[in-house]
């Protein structure tokens, strides 16, 4: 089914990250609350404080849910407001949230299914603090369950390779993930969709080594491999460009507890143009960290996968 807000979602995609970029991915309640203005110069909202799931007034389906954080001394409402924990769902991996209360007699509830029916992609708004949010995008519906009252929201991380793709304006994003996986490895696969969605998020779209804001070519990738034991934290997260991911997991490149990049021994003896060069000039400097302190990877985690750097590689000529 088409989607007849296409264009609308395509601005609204894009004034976001720009905003996300302006706030270091934690963006405050009253920056978000203005909206955004399209190119003939209509104004549009985002987000609404008092329903979680947003459709604007120009729209015909949801743009937007968020999740809040409660101010101290108020109950959590909605199970996704614990977003760590609670809403995960335990088979598939995917992130649950909460209906409006009333059913598909509730219309923020229809305009969701609506969005889901189109397979129009949504921007979460994840709450961190009080009146501050995570934005996510974007992100789909993939289930609906009316009867229990919440559905199940999934990444774009989460699609494979062999989905139809969808373009929106500059995103190209993937439709949805064929069910050809086993239950295990879906549910491991959409949980890890959800740490690297957060982990690119926190570093605003752009890769820690290079500054690459290309976001199509950003991984979510793991300091301590989810194989090891690694948690999936954003701290144990860095967001890289697909290169420095495969540098990074090959020991060619590595990260000290105080952010500074290593470059392997093998790697700065080789001669070959102005891509390598660019790798090799990394030694030495330091990464780009998340505005929030908060998302720095976590130094322990630095140095164990560090130790591994130094022993497979014999660390680089900054360290010695």
């Amino acid at each position: 089914m088409t989607d007849p807000d296409e264009p609308l979602r395509a601005a609204a995609f894009a004034a976001i990250e720009k905003l996300s970029r302006r706030c270091a991915g934690r963006i405050p309640w009253a920056d978000i609350a203005p909206g955004f203005q399209t190119a003939n110069g209509e104004h549009v909202r985002f987000a609404n404080r008092v329903t979680g799931i947003f459709k604007p007034k120009q729209m015909s389906a949801a743009l937007s849910v968020t999740t809040a954080v409660p101010r101290p001394g108020r109950s959590r409402r909605y199970r996704d407001q614990d977003f760590d924990s609670a809403n995960l769902d335990r088979e598939t991996g995917l992130v649950r949230y909460d209906l409006a209360r009333g059913g598909l007699n509730n219309p923020t509830n229809r305009a969701l299914r609506t969005a889901m029916h189109r397979r129009a992609p949504l921007i979460y708004f994840i709450g961190t603090a009080p009146a501050e949010y995570q934005p996510v995008f974007p992100v789909w519906v993939e289930r609906f369950f009316e009867d229990q009252g919440y559905v199940l929201l999934a990444p774009a991380d989460f699609a494979g390779d062999e989905s139809p793709a969808v373009t929106v304006r500059d995103h190209v994003v993937r439709d949805h993930v064929k069910a050809s996986y086993s239950l295990t490895t879906t549910r491991t696969r959409n949980h890890q969709a959800w740490f690297s969605a957060r982990t690119k998020a926190a570093y605003v779209w752009r890769c820690a080594f290079s500054g690459l804001p290309v976001r199509d070519l950003l991984v979510g990738a793991h300091i301590v491999p989810d194989a090891a034991g690694g948690p999936p934290s954003i701290r144990n997260g860095i967001c890289m460009s697909a290169l420095h991911h495969m540098a990074f997991d090959s020991h060619m490149i590595g990260v000290d507890p105080d952010f500074r990049v290593h470059v392997s021994a093998s790697l700065l003896e080789k001669q070959d143009g102005e891509l390598l060069a660019t790798l090799k000039d990394l030694d030495g400097t330091r990464i780009r960290l998340p505005g929030d302190r908060e998302d720095w990877p976590d130094p322990v985690l630095l140095e164990r996968r560090f130790s591994e750097f130094s022993h497979a590689r014999g660390g680089s000529a900054a360290g010695r």
